[in-house]
């Protein structure tokens, strides 16, 4: 009876031990997995970085014209237009009083006439009857001058003429054609050489919050004085007529690009000891990498020297781990 007792105490004392040993086994694996840093890694892989800047100026019509007067003594009797109408050309656009100038113009026919007659009778020279005639198309050149009319398909920008008023010198009527417009943007000279005729740019419009399609159709040879940049009219066409005169435009104009690099989020990259570095994963231990730079564009870093295609970096917890550092490591993507 006694063996039994002794028996039963032996295993149940082995049972314990082994219980034990269980859980101080399970407590050191995860006081390791504690002492793991957790991480957020990405694979090396080439890229293509585009360095780009923003440029904007005012669109304004391509085509507009300043209509004035062509006899300044004449007063307005009529504007048949108001700003916003459209027109087509030949459309009158302000009339003139022509009372005065179509007395004379009748006085000037019938001396015409009486003199053609005289002539044939051998009473006034050739030279008399010649003057005559001359006179008599200037005064019909001034008729036809009385009516402004449109020398294109627009709209009406602008109209001072008032009704009693003397024409005057200035002009009376502007008409625009809104149907072809152009942006102008000013490109410093490390950058001109990078445009040419022809070549077709994206303009953001962000009034109408459109992206138009533009055509360059005049870089200027010179640099402008004041702005000390080269002028660049782009042409845009504006179907829908959304756009008017002096909104804002902008282009982005591509200054550098390369193609099939090794880049990396600029985030990624730390500075030790004048240098730049990164981590890497091997074996679920960070090892730190000095590495060269290129190209830097937003978060994106070329990398010309340290990094291959495929190696697997820190982007996510780099501030916390040291070259040797054991790491806990989440493919970016994967993480919860």
């Amino acid at each position: 009876m006694r063996n039994s007792k002794l028996l039963i105490g032996s295993v149940v004392l082995l049972l314990l031990t082994m219980l034990v040993s269980g859980c101080s086994s399970d407590q050191e694996s995860e006081t390791v997995e504690a002492k793991k840093i957790p991480v957020v890694i990405e694979a090396v892989k080439k890229d293509a970085l585009a360095k780009i800047i923003n440029l904007g100026g005012l669109i304004e019509p391509q085509e507009e014209v300043l209509l004035s007067a062509k006899s300044p003594a004449f007063r307005v009797i009529h504007n048949t237009v108001n700003v916003g109408d459209e027109v087509s050309a030949g459309t009158p656009l302000v009339v003139f009083d022509s009372r005065e100038l179509d007395l004379q113009l009748e006085q000037m026919r019938l001396d015409y006439e009486r003199n053609s007659q005289l002539f044939e009778a051998g009473a006034v020279s050739k030279t008399q009857l010649e003057q005559l005639k001359y006179t008599l198309e200037n005064l019909e050149l001034q008729k036809e001058s009385l009516v402004i009319t449109s020398p294109i398909n627009g709209i009406v920008a602008k109209t001072e003429a008032v009704e009693g008023q003397l024409a005057g010198s200035m002009p009376l009527v502007s008409v625009v054609n809104m149907d072809k417009l152009k942006l102008r943007v000013q490109v410093g000279e490390a950058n001109i050489s990078k445009l040419k005729i022809g070549e077709e740019m994206e303009i953001e419009v962000s009034a109408v919050n459109r992206i138009y399609t533009g055509v360059i159709f005049a870089i200027a040879p010179k640099i402008d004085n004041t702005t000390k940049a080269y002028p660049v009219s782009i042409e845009i066409i504006n179907e829908e007529r959304l756009i008017k005169g002096g909104m804002y435009g902008e282009i982005k104009l591509i200054v550098e690009k390369k193609e099939d690099i090794i880049t990396v989020p600029q985030s990624a990259i730390l500075d030790h000891a004048q240098q730049k570095v990164v981590y890497i994963i091997e074996n679920e231990t960070a090892k730190m990498r000095e590495v060269k730079l290129g190209l830097t564009l937003g978060d994106k870093a070329e990398i010309i020297e340290g990094l291959k295609v495929g190696e697997m970096i820190v982007v996510e917890g780099q501030y916390a781990v040291n070259d040797g550092s054991e790491v806990s490591a989440v493919l970016r993507g994967d993480k919860q």
